[in-house]
């Protein structure tokens, strides 16, 4: 591929360089570094002919140069799972290659020699192994496949931000193929963290009243993503809705996972069921066993999510004896304190630390009163702030700063930003995540874990936490399929965009 179908662009004093849209493949969260001869060295460019193909199959020979010895068993024993017979062989050795500073760098060369590949860990190899599957693509001339091919080309790569995760939301409506399916699709696409929020769908043992009868997040289910997260190198994280959306659904239903079904534990939710309530010493006990249950059953992850957004005001008589912002605080300091005991992080929402008719957020996501800022400065300091800016009808916007981001690090806090579908300011958020010094990145995805939205949010989402302008279509496409044959679906249902090509008729006969 010539100069003129490449485009340079620069952030932080780096070069990165993409394929324009009319190239036919494109490995997601691909970022190619341009290295300046002013640093030290020679331009090294990526070189990408999808005019010069050479093998990918069990005459090829992958030369892995690691330091970790776990690298080259895991490329080896996953080579021989997605390819089979066709599987190229891997040897350790020295690749003449470099990878980038930090532990998920990676750099590949694939020409007619063979294919090389350099990490400074595991997970850069896993890295390296994911552009590879995006971009290899069968043998021409057979009905079947037998062995793949990989365009001639030069990488250096290395991630944007260090915590680069997904937002996955396990809604009733929600088949649990989807939610694997999410998972492994977020791990093809290098992100290293998926947060899970049950919404009523894990199956307690120690509180069997508190979700669904139908819940499908068991301890078995659990454990079982879990594991599969953790050989393709995402950490899957839990989530408890620990101060507003207490009924494990979304306002608009009216539906409440726990009072609908078991109404006996009403002291425990504010009058509506809307907000835990946080005067009631039951309600600190019952919510730290079920983190202390899900932490476990989750494989005890460096994080929790305890959620906290969009809460109304106390109501109840007890409640409203204390001023707000002390119980609130002390609510959430209490869980932070508990998460902490057990050796992770505790994760919320930023919206109800931000006063809602303050002016300096008026065109941001805010949903606190007046007592927001003494809540804030109440918290623990390492408590991670996940900064949910969605531009709501400003889907277009290309914002270069975000000051609610800034104001919570100016604070102290490690704070994450979290787009949705607002695509185009996915890349400079990143930017000015990194700018701030900014903790990491966390694509929401809620209700739209189907059709082309979810498309271009993990594209747009992967790319930019890891620095490149973003690339959509066939790439996404294929790596859809290569997820669901690693599944080996079967069922109609758990292909493509969609449930189905034809929705549901919305009249009678």
């Amino acid at each position: 591929m010539n100069s003129s179908n490449m485009r340079n662009a620069f952030a932080n004093g780096r070069a990165f360089i993409r394929l324009l849209a009319g190239a036919a493949v494109f490995a997601a969260g691909l970022t190619v570094v341009v290295v300046p001869a002013a640093q030290g060295g020679e331009y090294q460019t990526f070189k990408y002919d999808t005019k010069a193909y050479v093998p990918f199959d069990s005459s090829t020979t992958v030369t892995l140069e690691c330091p970790d010895p776990a690298a080259a068993k895991w490329l080896e024993a996953h080579f021989v799972e997605w390819y089979g017979e066709a599987a190229p062989k891997v040897k350790t050795g020295t690749s003449g290659l470099k990878a980038d500073e930090g532990d998920e760098a990676y750099a590949a060369k694939v020409d007619a020699e063979g294919v090389k590949i350099a990490a400074n860990t595991l997970a850069g190899t896993r890295w390296a192994s994911c552009t590879l599957r995006q971009l290899a693509i069968a043998k021409r001339g057979t009905m079947k496949t037998e062995g793949r091919l990989l365009p001639t080309l030069s990488i250096i790569d290395r991630p944007h931000l260090a915590f680069r995760a997904v937002h996955l939301c396990c809604f009733p409506e929600t088949r649990i193929q989807q939610i694997e399916r999410a998972i492994r699709l977020a791990a093809l696409l290098k992100f290293n963290y998926a947060i899970i929020e049950p919404w009523g769908m894990y199956k307690s043992e120690k509180h069997p009243w508190w979700p669904w009868p139908n819940a499908y997040l068991t301890k078995d289910e659990v454990k079982r993503l879990v594991a599969i997260g953790k050989d393709l190198g995402i950490t899957l994280i839990p989530q408890i809705n620990c101060y507003g959306h207490a009924s494990s659904s979304r306002r608009g239903s009216i539906k409440h996972s726990a009072l609908d079904i078991n109404p006996e534990y009403e002291p425990l939710f504010e009058p509506g069921g809307w907000n835990w309530c946080l005067s009631n010493p039951e309600t600190q006990r019952v919510l730290r066993e079920l983190i202390a249950e899900m932490h476990e059953n989750f494989g005890n992850p460096p994080f929790f999510h305890i959620g906290c957004d969009e809460a109304d005001p106390q109501s109840c008589p007890e409640c409203l004896k204390t001023p707000n912002a002390e119980l609130v605080a002390k609510h959430i300091s209490g869980l932070a304190g508990f998460v902490k005991s057990r050796g992770a992080r505790a994760m919320m929402w930023h919206d109800m630390l931000l006063d809602k008719n303050d002016p300096r957020w008026r065109e941001f996501v805010k949903c606190g009163g007046s007592q927001a800022t003494a809540i804030l400065d109440r918290l623990p300091k390492d408590i991670v702030i996940c900064d949910w800016q969605y531009s709501y009808r400003r889907e277009h916007e290309r914002r270069a700063n975000w000051p609610t981001m800034t104001y919570f690090a100016e604070k102290g806090f490690p704070v994450a930003g979290c787009p949705w579908m607002n695509c185009n300011a996915m890349k400079p958020m990143a930017d000015h995540l990194v700018k701030i010094g900014g903790f990491g990145f966390v694509e929401t995805t809620w209700n739209r874990l189907r059709g082309r939205e979810w498309e271009r949010m993990y594209m747009s989402a992967a790319h930019a936490a890891w620095g490149s302008p973003v690339s959509h279509g066939v790439s996404f496409q294929r790596s859809l399929r290569i997820v669901g044959n690693d599944m080996k679906v079967k069922d109609y249902l758990d292909t493509g965009y969609q449930n189905n090509q034809v929705p549901p008729a919305s009249w009678g006969d």
